[in-house]
């Protein structure tokens, strides 16, 4: 079995507008270190009562302003939506095996959305970075 980590591309799950932003400017340093692309996945769960096709709406990674702070930072990404009824089952069509994939969200005791994509994904054979949003990020003074 080869358990080597697939250095091919960098993933970003998304979990939250602002986890998700800060997720993909580690995700982004990862992919330019490594000069691979850099992907930003939405699992967008869609609710029994409407088509799995026809969500109703857009994806917040697909909104004008999600995009534009992402153009103002110069982060170049693909991004990806897939529309589904349970998100964890979508893991293997989403990522080739022993992807590296970056996931924020705050640490606590209680489970969390992105605690659960860290515990998903790793049971699926991937190396999850996780950022921590609930620590302040250091600021350089001048």
């Amino acid at each position: 079995m080869n358990d080597e980590i697939r250095l091919d591309s960098v993933y970003v799950v998304h979990t939250s507008v602002d986890d998700t932003l800060a997720a993909v400017t580690v995700g982004d340093g990862l992919a330019r270190a490594m000069s691979v692309p850099l992907t930003l996945v939405h699992f967008r769960t869609v609710p029994y009562q409407l088509a799995v096709g026809a969500p109703g709406d857009l994806s917040p990674i697909e909104t004008e302003g999600f995009v534009s702070r992402l153009e103002a930072e110069g982060i170049d990404v693909r991004v990806r939506v897939f529309l589904c009824r349970h998100a964890r089952r979508l893991i293997p069509m989403a990522f080739r095996p022993r992807s590296i994939v970056v996931v924020a969200g705050r640490r606590r005791w209680w489970p969390t959305r992105a605690g659960r994509w860290r515990r998903w994904l790793e049971a699926a054979g991937h190396f999850v970075v996780f950022v921590d949003t609930s620590a302040p990020l250091e600021q350089s003074h001048a």
